[in-house]
């Protein structure tokens, strides 16, 4: 009697923490989903309206030097980079050679 209230219990406490786990993930790919999630989240200005026109920015830099902070958008498919200084504002748009990643790697 006593050894299936412990197993029921412990049966209960699985499912309980079983649900949570679902919401919450763990190791590298939840750090990486919780990096992208936070990234939306502390968006604002132009930063917020780029990220909405381009979608999520994979090629990212942050830079800080001589006082101050850029952070560089570099989207190759489209042949943009996007530079935007510490208060979130776009500063320059630079246009290149948009680089198709797939035929680099076809014989």
């Amino acid at each position: 009697m006593v050894k299936r209230l412990i197993l029921l219990l412990l049966l209960a406490a699985l499912i309980s923490t079983a649900s949570e786990a679902v919401t919450i993930r763990r190791g590298k790919k939840g750090r990486k989903y919780l990096r992208r999630l936070s990234l939306v989240d502390n968006l604002r200005n132009d930063k917020l309206r780029i990220y909405e026109e381009y979608g999520y920015p994979v090629h990212r830099v942050r830079v800080r030097g001589y006082g101050t902070v850029k952070e560089y958008w570099r989207y190759l498919e489209i042949g943009v980079e996007f530079v935007f200084d510490e208060d979130s504002n776009l500063i320059k748009k630079n246009r290149f050679w948009p680089e198709n990643r797939r035929k680099r790697f076809e014989y």
